[in-house]
């Protein structure tokens, strides 16, 4: 039931940021607005992820993460384009601020600064980004706050 909550809070969020990307242009050449795919890293272990494009430098990324316990986590990401440039595709920087849930037993939640790079494969047949990512983190669990720093791997296909 937890793990069904989970996913259910995941879709609503990201159903939500959803609205007002319908209407705006990708930057993902070939691909759509919405992306989903799979995360490798902390907190959990692996996990689902997506991305949903508001405009050409802001989106909302969403994840459920797993590793004996669930992780909710949902960020609003800037991205800028121009501070890296590269021969083929694009590879924006991007800042963002968001939080993760862990509603198994104790409810712990936390604020997030996810801090990273994406790479956009800009082709039509190859709809498709990788981002790796480092997220300063602070847990609030039962009166306390524990501070950690996390790394993610993952890759989305855009439709």
């Amino acid at each position: 039931m937890k793990n069904l909550l989970t996913a259910g809070f995941l879709a609503l969020g990201l159903v939500l940021a959803a609205g007002p990307a319908l209407a705006g242009d990708s930057p993902v050449v070939g691909g759509g607005n919405f992306g989903i795919g799979l995360d490798f890293g902390e907190p959990g272990s692996w996990g689902a992820t997506g991305k949903v494009w508001v405009d050409n430098q802001n989106a909302f990324q969403g994840a459920v993460k797993f590793n004996g316990t669930t992780i909710l986590q949902l960020d609003y990401l800037w991205h800028d384009f121009d501070l890296i440039h590269v021969k083929h595709g694009a590879l924006p920087f991007y800042i963002g601020v968001g939080g993760d849930l862990a509603p198994n037993g104790t409810v712990a939640i936390a604020g997030r600064v996810p801090v990273g790079i994406t790479y956009l494969f800009q082709k039509e047949d190859v709809p498709v980004d990788i981002f790796m990512e480092a997220a300063p983190t602070i847990w609030f669990v039962g009166g306390t706050a524990q501070f950690y720093v996390y790394a993610d791997l993952g890759a989305r296909y855009y439709f």
